[in-house]
């Protein structure tokens, strides 16, 4: 399938089948003067590796939390000086769950609660992008965490 208007939408109705569709989205900033979107739509990158220079990619991955379960979803990141997760989000099958430095405390109380688990279950989150790096062919590996919450 080749990316189409049609193939646009907000960042957070992104699905499993959105992202195995089209691996990687970017947020369409270019388009926000179509009617009925907005800085928050995106639209697939059509190619299958994550490009060098860019900022505020979506990129398919999958995430094993501490705990050990594994969960479908998206990593944030920019690519513009080296790679960097700026965020994280499970597809949990009824939502969509996110972390970052930047989710406000309440939100990331809610996120807890929507998947039943503690700080310390969750982080530090494992990830692997479904898609390699164009600059060097592999899959972008790593681990993500919050700064604790105080939890023991």
């Amino acid at each position: 399938m080749r990316p189409t208007l049609a193939t646009r939408k907000p960042v957070d109705r992104l699905t499993v089948e959105d992202l195995e569709a089209f691996p990687i989205w970017e947020f369409a900033t270019d388009e926000e003067h179509v009617e009925g979107m907005d800085e928050t739509w995106v639209k697939p990158v059509s190619s299958t590796e994550i490009p060098e220079g860019a900022f505020s990619l979506s990129v398919a991955s999958v995430f094993k939390l501490n705990c050990g379960l594994m969960y479908p979803g998206l990593l944030c990141c920019d690519t513009y000086a080296g790679f960097e997760v700026t965020a994280i989000a499970f597809l949990t099958g009824r939502d969509r769950v996110v972390f970052s430095e930047t989710t406000p405390p309440s939100l990331i109380a809610q996120a807890y609660n929507e998947l039943g688990l503690s700080y310390s279950q969750v982080f530090p989150v494992q990830y692997s992008t479904r898609v390699p790096l164009a600059r060097s062919g592999l899959l972008a590996q790593g681990a993500y965490a919050l700064p604790s919450d105080g939890e023991s």
